[in-house]
């Protein structure tokens, strides 16, 4: 919802003026500032890291997953490099809000046996 807001925002089109057609409105952007896909491969990645106890290489492997996700977009024509760039810096924020409000699960029960 952050990015969908910033885009409605910005108003920035993409690198290509592709004309999108009737479905494509309703299933995808129509901005490109922040790339909502490397925005989401952020947050993505930096949680897994975060929570999950993962060997080296699986880590390198998710950091080098979300950089693709995000330059992929580029690729295509999508979005320009300062979209994907922003959307990388945004998928950290949203990650940052989520630690924020991250319950552990003692005081998800602590919740539960009151109710």
């Amino acid at each position: 919802m952050i990015v969908a807001g910033l885009q409605k925002l910005a108003k920035r089109k993409g690198p290509y003026d592709i004309s999108p057609g009737l479905l494509d409105y309703l299933t995808m952007d129509t901005y490109a500032f922040p790339a909502g896909h490397a925005s989401r491969a952020a947050m993505l990645s930096k949680f897994l890291l975060n929570h999950l106890v993962l060997a080296i290489p699986l880590r390198i492997l998710l950091v080098i997953w979300a950089f693709c996700v995000g330059f992929s977009r580029v690729m295509i024509g999508r979005h320009h490099i300062t979209d994907v760039l922003s959307g990388f810096v945004f998928g950290y924020l949203q990650f940052r809000l989520v630690e924020l409000i991250w319950m552990s699960s003692n005081t998800c029960q602590m919740l539960i046996s009151i109710w």
